[in-house]
């Protein structure tokens, strides 16, 4: 392929029009993003208030031992699982009863599954640009 002053291009109106529309829109983002940084570098910075930075860590100090207690009742499900699996296979094996141990460990597995973790949420209403409201 030759490309001289003879070189013909054929492109549809369609085309121009959509090449034209998207060259306009990026020109017209660009110019919108740099009016934005430029409003942003005036604006004073965000500071994080004192009350707002320990009621942060007040809640992340809940939800710390929140996870805790859940973890450890989860475990104590699992021992009370585990302990239960091996008197049912006992039981299985011998065909005899096991002192009433099932039972006690029945009672056990209630009760941790009606023992039911504190969950504090905060909701805190901010505006678009994160400050609080």
């Amino acid at each position: 392929m030759k490309i001289s002053e003879n070189t013909e291009f054929k492109i549809d109106i369609k085309t121009v029009i959509g090449i034209i529309m998207f060259t306009t829109t990026v020109v017209g983002m660009y110019y919108t993003l740099q009016e934005d940084i430029a409003e942003a570098k005036t604006l004073p910075p965000v500071e994080v208030s004192r009350l707002e930075y320990e009621l942060k860590e007040e809640w992340n100090k809940k939800m710390i031992i929140d996870l805790s207690e859940r973890v450890n009742m989860l475990e104590q499900i699992d021992d009370v699982a585990f302990e239960e699996i091996n008197i049912l296979s006992t039981l299985i094996k011998d065909g005899t009863e096991s002192d009433g141990k099932l039972e006690e460990l029945n009672r056990q597995l209630e009760a941790l599954q009606n023992k039911k973790p504190k969950v504090i949420v905060k909701e805190i209403k901010v505006d678009k640009k994160g400050r609080k409201l």
